[in-house]
């Protein structure tokens, strides 16, 4: 289980090394998708350190996601020469990604000190009520900016798709962290209700992804290699589903549940980010 998570998190490391061969504004929105999966992924692993599940692998973890995500939030907003970024020129979209950054330093560097074993309510506080939120920023910078960033390199279509499936693999993320959320009884008393729609959006996405939705701006999975890949992904989202839909409806969650469910997501993540490829391949 073990080695099966560190592969995984292995792929995204690639999946960022092997992003250097895209042209600047693909690798900025593949660059800025990651860092709002990272965001949550560090409030899950940090999540899972106080819930005893795997403690050092996560510590590991949340300590290593922490510290990429300050690195890469400073070459998005600076330029860097590993990977290849120039500095933000649109002035917006900078002040922007420096507003993201400043408050992410309360997801980062609070899940170092939760880590290491302090649980003041300082940390606690900042890591509950921000990683969401900078997540969000994200996702909603990588869209804003993607028809200036993409445009040239993919069609509309599949922009949406690619932004579509980054929004997926963060959303993964998203129910991990609920699921030891809830196991812990941390967020709010909407949790359980706001689980169950993430779970039917999750859903939803990928059945527009499969067979085309005109609002989404998606026209149905372009080739049958794709559409076997969505429905692989459809296949193995049930077991993660079952899961998480029983711990929202108020079954007792056992370490050994957060676990399996930890592993699934990961091959749902490997199997998002696959499929990301080839439709940039396409």
């Amino acid at each position: 289980m073990i080695k099966t998570i560190r592969a995984a998190l292995c792929l995204l490391l690639v999946s960022a090394g092997a992003a250097l061969a895209q042209s600047e504004g693909h690798l900025r929105v593949t660059l800025l998708t990651e860092q709002a999966q990272r965001a949550l992924r560090v409030a899950k692993s940090t999540c899972f350190v106080m819930s005893g599940s795997q403690s050092q692998l996560h510590a590991e973890t949340a300590l290593h996601e922490a510290q990429a995500f300050e690195q890469m939030m400073k070459a998005l907003i600076d330029g860097a020469g590993d990977p290849a970024l120039t500095a933000e020129r649109d002035p917006a979209h900078s002040t922007e990604l420096s507003r993201i950054q400043r408050m992410s330093f309360g997801v980062t560097r609070s899940a170092e000190q939760i880590v290491s074993g302090d649980f003041h309510s300082v940390p606690m506080r900042l890591l509950l009520s921000r990683n969401q939120d900078v997540a969000d920023g994200l996702l909603a910078a990588a869209r804003a900016a993607g028809p200036r960033y993409l445009e040239g390199d993919f069609s509309a279509e599949q922009q949406a798709a690619l932004l579509h499936l980054a929004g997926q693999r963060t959303l993964i993320e998203e129910l991990l962290r609920d699921l030891c959320y809830l196991r812990l009884s941390l967020g709010s008393a909407e949790l359980p209700a706001q689980m169950i729609e993430k779970i039917a959006l999750f859903e939803s996405i990928n059945t527009a992804l499969i067979e085309g939705d005109a609002v989404r701006g998606l026209p149905g999975a372009p080739n049958i290699g794709i559409k076997l890949g969505l429905g692989q992904v459809a296949s193995k989202w049930v077991a993660l589903r079952d899961l998480l839909a029983a711990a929202a409806n108020g079954e007792a969650l056992e370490v050994r549940d957060l676990q399996k469910a930890s592993v699934i997501g990961e091959t749902l993540s490997q199997r998002l980010t696959r499929l990301m490829g080839k439709y940039a391949a396409l």
